[in-house]
């Protein structure tokens, strides 16, 4: 691909896999680099290949296969930055960066930054509260293990994946047993097989979210959230909707702590980081970090309720005197309330974005809405967070307008999906 002409001038930054979400961190990028966008597969899933900003790309190159070639083409554009801007991203964006000796995470733990097991691993070696976890290709063992553990609750779920993708709670033998089957050779959402299928324990507590930028090891939190789940099926949660924490929410003084042991346990020093976990009766434990910018991103919202955003603060972290980062509090203050609320479909029905918007137009906290499926493309049952249609973002100052805002979603559900 051709440089355009207007972009040549610009220092360079290079960003992995800029797809959902991460299309955000590319547009923003653009408006002061030329931005190299580099793909870790060849192939991707063509939901998150039609949300790439191609537009914005001066060169749009593919790392599998022709990793010296294009080792080659960055070093020449000498770039100031690597940036992973999804899941998919994470470790090429780390062998990259270590190659072009640019401000990057410990390559030795890059692995633990994409394998549920070794995650958990890691954290357990450098003494963080772990859950309890079992891995294998086979079901007996797993089986054995959850006898020997004394465990009635566990939760089964790839080594590797993203967005809730096959993770069943499971009571009984049985259970475990058909989601083992559901999830072992199947090629998950990061396009990989599952050779392997990972059980944990369950954590029973309430869920949170929590989203930072880390530069020279020391971590700034830009947002938390509290996660609110609804069970469909029986077994299976879907996520219902996220409320921003306030600073003085009690459970901010053990959420953060916690994280920024995870965080430094994972190597992640340089950059974005999105984690969930649970506080349960002993205290927070992990159930995932990813190495990248949350998919709650929303840079406008989270301006209004924070003065700042992890989109622009990633961005800024990698600048050589990062002054937007480095002058915020590590913890970050609110100017208004937030919930995030994923829609939920019930049916298979052509989706009517225009229907939506303009029902939620009429509320006065409604601050935005992002979709998952384009206007007049059939919906599907919602089970997880990739079959959800869409989100919506709520924000104002008073926390009963938020609240009456939701009730009116919900029931606006009930007639468009």
């Amino acid at each position: 691909m051709s440089v355009r002409p207007d972009k040549q001038q610009l220092p360079t930054v290079v960003i992995v896999d800029a797809f959902s979400t991460g299309a955000m961190l590319a547009r923003e990028a653009a408006e002061r680099y030329r931005v190299v966008h580099v793909r870790s597969r060849a192939l991707v899933p063509a939901t998150f290949a039609a949300s790439l900003p191609t537009e914005v790309f001066t060169e749009d190159l593919t790392y599998p296969g022709r990793t010296g070639e294009v080792l080659c083409r960055l070093a020449e554009l000498e770039p100031v930055a690597v940036i992973s801007a999804s899941e998919f991203g994470v470790e090429a964006a780390d062998e990259i960066a270590g190659r072009l000796g640019l401000r990057g995470n410990d390559t030795a733990r890059s692995a633990a930054r994409r394998d549920k097991f070794l995650m958990m691993e890691a954290l357990a070696a450098a003494g963080v509260r772990t859950s309890r976890q079992c891995h294998g290709a086979e079901l007996e063992p797993l089986l054995s293990w959850r006898r020997s553990e004394g465990l009635r609750r566990v939760v089964v779920k790839p080594l590797d994946s993203a967005g809730s993708d096959d993770v069943y709670t499971c009571d009984t033998e049985q259970e475990v047993a058909a989601a083992f089957e559901a999830i072992i050779g199947k090629t998950n959402l990061m396009l990989r097989a599952n050779e392997t299928v990972l059980v944990q324990e369950y954590l029973d507590g309430d869920e949170y979210i929590v989203n930072s930028v880390s530069r020279d090891g020391k971590h700034w939190f830009t947002d938390a959230w509290i996660s609110r789940k609804t069970v469909e099926d029986g077994k299976r949660k879907v996520y219902d909707s996220e409320d921003l924490l306030t600073p003085d929410d009690p459970a901010v003084a053990q959420l953060f702590p916690y994280i920024a042991d995870c965080l430094d346990a994972l190597g992640i020093t340089e950059g974005p980081a999105h984690s969930e976990l649970i506080i349960t009766a002993n205290g927070p434990v992990l159930l995932e970090t990813g190495a990248r910018v949350s998919g709650l991103a929303n840079p406008e919202a989270l301006d209004r309720c924070t003065g700042a955003n992890q989109i622009s603060l990633t961005l800024d972290c990698y600048t050589p005197e990062a002054a937007m980062l480095t002058r915020r509090p590590v913890n970050y203050p609110q100017l208004e309330r937030a919930r995030c609320v994923n829609l939920v479909a019930r049916r298979e029905v052509p989706l009517d974005t225009r229907a939506i918007r303009a029902a939620l137009e009429r509320l006065p906290a409604f601050e935005s809405v992002r979709f998952r499926v384009a206007d007049g493309a059939p919906t599907r049952r919602t089970v997880d967070l990739n079959s959800s249609p869409g989100a919506v973002f709520l924000v104002h100052e008073d926390q009963a307008e938020i609240d009456r805002a939701y009730k009116e979603l919900r029931e606006l559900e009930h007639e468009l999906l």
